[in-house]
């Protein structure tokens, strides 16, 4: 008896012991002060940005993304929440830009596959190497928003598919300060008005010019307006502008035409 006394001392002064001891759980973890984030570049390598390059950074949750000054690209990343950053790998698109505008963004990527660390300053923000030295600088971006012109991507041809825009045809829209919306479809020029309410959007009712080109083109450019107002719901996804319908559904991408 007197042993098993014993042990229930034991058992019982450890059972007190893991009670009161901390218990690890995902609300200890540093937040991401990254994830949310938009930056736009201002040095690589400590050389200032070139004008009108317009390159930029932004951070969802766990992945990454961006213009490059040429191509948008994308990727995952890891963070401890208080300094340490590694991106990869990332991947681009394949647009190919002058000689120079190919080198800065060589120049870009490559900095950002060697970054290890994170400091958002009062300027905004710095990734650095291993060696701690500053390879990108940041500054903040401008809150999101749909105003501007965009280069049109991709479409919801209306019939449950989402298409890129065709081979030898460009498209945008732009979005202007007094809701107002214009732009080219392919064939002719349209134009109406929009309203947003924090992530909701109306566009329309769109008219255009009459203009007659061929069947491919005036098929396109009628089922772009038709995506243009079947949107509801607007976003920024690492860069690119995406509309979706009430169900969720992509009715258009689309890219900025700053810079490009």
């Amino acid at each position: 008896m007197r042993i098993r006394s014993g042990l229930v001392a034991v058992l019982s002064a450890g059972l007190l012991a893991v009670s009161l001891a901390p218990v690890a759980s995902a609300q200890d973890a540093p937040a991401n002060a990254l994830a949310g984030s938009g930056w736009v570049l201002g040095a690589v390598g400590g050389s200032p940005v070139a004008s009108g390059v317009n390159a930029n950074l932004i951070f969802a949750d766990a992945d990454a993304g961006g213009f490059g000054g040429c191509n948008r690209f994308f990727g995952g990343y890891t963070t401890d929440g208080a300094s340490t950053l590694v991106f990869g790998p990332l991947a681009s698109t394949k647009m190919a830009c002058d000689d120079a505008t190919n080198a800065f963004e060589t120049s870009y990527l490559t900095a950002l596959a060697s970054v290890a660390t994170y400091a958002i300053t009062d300027a905004g923000l710095d990734l650095s190497d291993a060696a701690g030295t500053v390879v990108l600088s940041f500054g903040a971006e401008a809150p999101a928003s749909v105003e501007g012109p965009w280069i049109i991507g991709s479409f919801n041809n209306g019939n449950q598919g989402v298409e890129t825009v065709p081979e030898g045809i460009s498209a945008t829209v732009a979005f202007g300060p007094e809701g107002t919306v214009e732009g080219f479809g392919g064939c002719n020029n349209f134009f109406g008005g929009y309203s947003v309410d924090g992530d909701a959007i109306a566009i329309g009712p769109l008219m255009s010019t009459m203009m007659a080109c061929d069947e491919a083109t005036n098929t396109f450019e009628a089922q772009l307006l038709a995506a243009l107002q079947n949107a509801t719901v607007w976003s920024l996804n690492a860069g690119t502008l995406e509309l979706r319908d009430a169900e969720g559904a992509l009715q258009v991408d689309a890219t900025s035409a700053i810079g490009n």
